[in-house]
């Protein structure tokens, strides 16, 4: 399990200083996207230099209480399943005062970045998912 830690700015919030709902994505895909980096499966800067791109073909967001203004969180990250073609991603949010306050599944397809078409995950990826299952 990959752990991330954030804290929420004013800008993930809304007038009310609850997060505003898209922002929970944002942060979890910030959790993944670093965790991509740490087993070097980081990806090009620009879809022209990317030979595969991971697309989300499907996202799930549960909120449990609310997640507020300087809220201090930590987002676990674990593979839920690995597929042919696809991976399934939960992301577990905590806050400071070790209450789960939201979690995100999401499901993203590994495509081809020329021709769009999905792509059968490598050894490569397989290992690097096996190990945060």
């Amino acid at each position: 399990m990959y752990m991330y830690n954030t804290t929420i700015q004013l800008h993930h919030t809304d007038a009310f200083g609850i997060i505003f709902f898209s922002n929970q994505f944002v942060l979890c895909h910030s959790c993944f996207q670093e965790w991509l980096e740490s087993v070097g499966l980081q990806f090009p800067p620009n879809r022209q230099l990317a030979t595969e791109l991971l697309v989300i073909v499907r996202a799930e967001s549960d909120y449990f209480c609310p997640i507020q203004l300087s809220d201090r969180l930590s987002i676990s990250y674990h593979v839920e399943r690995i597929g042919t073609t696809s991976i399934t991603n939960v992301f577990t949010m905590t806050n400071q005062n070790s209450v789960t306050v939201g979690r995100v599944r999401t499901v993203h397809v590994l495509i081809d970045a020329q021709t769009n078409c999905k792509k059968v995950l490598s050894e490569k990826w397989r290992s690097a998912l096996t190990g945060n299952m």
